[in-house]
């Protein structure tokens, strides 16, 4: 209970405004796409929503609430977009998500954690990755192909996406190697970044993989890293420095695409067709990627915060790279969705929603896809292996997909 009675200003403070359910006005587009929250989206219940899960907290908290009942499936409906903490922070400061993580850990501790997430923690346990695939098949894709590997502090950090979606990694490498980047591979001593453990609430299970990935990227001389996977971004980023210092820096193939693209080091071949495309923002590549700073003091009246606290509000997330790289492709018209940047709507596939409700996942993938189609797109571009297998399907609304890295590469 120690971590949920961190956030009793959060759960107490809340006045049920339901700034966590909808976009700040001032920033709508109009009535259509003006929810932010997938859940309350899909269902309408209070229950459902920022404000309803710290209600719930609270009453675990106070004891009126026990697991059992169903309690934990509800909380595992929530994909932890991080949406109603950004918004509810445009009104006033306080700490959603944080209570809602806080809230999984208890019930983690509590014994009620979905089984289907005690067998992805096995996985990893058993194999280093979340599908619990032969961990020497992580770079199988590579057989064959001929990769001239540096002795240098740069790695190209694949994730646990190379089993699902190993075209993005590759994209990735022949964006490097044409723009000239050095760069090497940890190979086997690769393991899954652990974000999703700590994110469902496995704390514990989460800092014995945070601690042993960063001893390897220490003892490796790893002084930057380059993700593919919005998830692994977000997670270096935002989850360990909860647990760590990191000796390391993040960045993601995006920037440094747009970095290349700008220097001339990747040229993009001319087209003859202009393609309409969208930009889907990951939430961990987006809003849950800036880093976190700990915070120890007290809240006095009026949510006045000593030392003062520096609050991340979405703000700061990784936009730009993506669409500089768009922009600079000829041929390629970007168009935005009227949920974009920090306010981007979820596409239902994190947060262990996908795994715990599938039915959920797939209705939030397709109201997302909806408002794709609705700014006339030809395309869906993103940059997330998560965000691909929830958009990247038949649906009711249907569009192509494209992952950034592969559109990109496909043009050089």
């Amino acid at each position: 209970m120690s971590r949920l009675n961190d956030f009793e200003y959060t759960m107490s403070s809340c006045n049920h405004c339901g700034q966590c359910k909808w976009i700040l006005p001032s920033r709508m587009h109009g009535w259509d796409f003006s929810e932010i929250c997938p859940i309350y989206k899909q269902f309408g219940f209070d229950a459902y929503s920022g404000q309803g899960l710290i209600n719930i907290a609270k009453e675990r908290m106070n004891g009126v609430l026990e697991y059992g009942d169903g309690l934990e499936e509800m909380l595992y409906t929530c994909s932890a977009c991080g949406a109603c903490d950004v918004n509810c922070k445009s009104v006033r400061d306080m700490e959603l998500l944080e209570t809602i993580y806080a809230l999984r850990e208890d019930c983690a501790e509590a014994g009620y954690i979905p089984e289907v997430l005690q067998e992805t923690a096995r996985n990893i346990e058993a194999e280093h990755n979340i599908y619990g695939l032969p961990h020497e098949e992580r770079f199988a894709f590579l057989d064959g192909i001929d990769i001239e590997e540096n002795d240098c502090d740069v790695v190209l950090f694949a994730g646990c996406s190379a089993y699902r979606h190993p075209e993005n990694i590759l994209a990735a490498i022949k964006i490097l190697q044409k723009g000239g980047v050095r760069f090497r591979l940890l190979r086997e001593e690769e393991w899954c970044c652990g974000g999703g453990l700590w994110r469902t609430g496995q704390r514990a299970e989460a800092e014995k993989l945070i601690r042993r990935n960063c001893e390897t990227f220490g003892a490796r001389g790893v002084k930057k890293i380059i993700t593919v996977c919005a998830e692994c971004y977000g997670s270096f980023r935002s989850i360990y420095p909860r647990f760590v210092d990191t000796e390391f820096d993040t960045v993601h193939i995006s920037e440094i695409a747009a970095e290349l693209l700008r220097s001339g080091n990747l040229q993009p071949k001319a087209q003859e067709k202009v393609l309409r495309v969208t930009y889907h923002d990951p939430c961990m590549l987006g809003r849950l990627s800036e880093p976190y700073v700990h915070w120890e003091g007290i809240i006095k009246p009026y949510g006045i915060h000593e030392p003062e606290k520096q609050w991340r509000r979405g703000e700061h997330g990784q936009y730009s790279a993506p669409r500089e790289v768009l922009k600079a492709m000829p041929g390629v018209e970007l168009l935005e969705m009227p949920r974009n940047m920090e306010e981007s709507f979820c596409c239902g596939a994190g947060g262990g929603t996908a795994s715990v409700n599938p039915r959920l996942a797939v209705k939030t993938a397709d109201e997302r896809r909806r408002e794709a189609l609705s700014v006339d797109a030809e395309l869906l571009v993103s940059s997330c292996p998560f965000c691909q297998d929830a958009l990247d399907a038949n649906g009711e609304n249907s569009i192509p997909y494209a992952d950034l890295s592969v559109l990109l590469a496909d043009r050089l």
